[in-house]
């Protein structure tokens, strides 16, 4: 099979050839080594989001039914849908509503799933644990969470945000959290406090 390569006549023509190849190989890592700075910035936009449709309803969001409440999911695709509620002005969020897992994930266009949970001020490190926030719970948090990130990303993340250079595949304390297995993991960003006397868990 023939290859079909550029006719290069001049020093001047392999120059630029050379430096466009130098210039894509740079941006590519740029974008590359940006990915903890993008994936922080939407668990931001996920955390204010949740924080708008407070300010604009007067209501918290709630704990979805749709897995066991006792995990602490909340119900994100009301961040998307507009399901009448009082002075929703959504959409908070730019996800589409076309995760299979219900009220309590939705889509994300560069990963797998976007989710939001409610958990007591404890540790943990996935959505999936029975750590929810519930109304005897001394104190709760929102953390907005991505997955599947890769190690590197989540490992990035913590260090940036929580100052914590942590090589093992979990974190369970401070702002950040995360778990990653063979084919990466999610991490979580903490941030403001949820009143657990709005939770919907006894």
């Amino acid at each position: 099979m023939k290859r079909f390569l550029p006719n290069i006549t001049s020093t001047c023509q392999l120059a630029s050839l050379t430096a466009a190849i130098a210039l894509s190989t740079a941006v590519y890592s740029t974008e590359q080594d940006d990915t903890p700075t993008t994936v922080i910035k939407e668990l931001q936009q996920m955390l204010s989001a949740a924080k708008q449709y407070e300010t604009d309803t007067g209501k918290v969001l709630q704990i979805t039914a749709d897995t066991d409440p006792a995990f602490g999911y909340l119900k994100i695709d009301d961040l998307i849908i507009d399901k009448g509620l009082p002075g929703w002005k959504g959409p908070y969020l730019p996800y589409n509503n076309d995760w299979f897992g219900k009220g309590q994930y939705v889509a994300h266009p560069d990963y797998i799933a976007a989710q939001l949970l409610v958990k007591e001020k404890v540790e943990w490190i996935r959505g999936s644990s029975p750590d929810g926030c519930k109304q005897s719970s001394p104190s709760c948090a929102i953390s907005a969470c991505i997955w599947l990130v890769s190690g590197e990303t989540a490992k990035e993340i913590n260090t940036r945000i929580d100052g914590i250079h942590n090589q093992e595949d979990e974190d369970a304390v401070g702002k950040v959290r995360y778990d990653i297995g063979l084919l990466g993991g999610i991490v979580c960003l903490t941030g403001d406090d949820y009143p657990p006397s709005q939770s919907s868990v006894k």
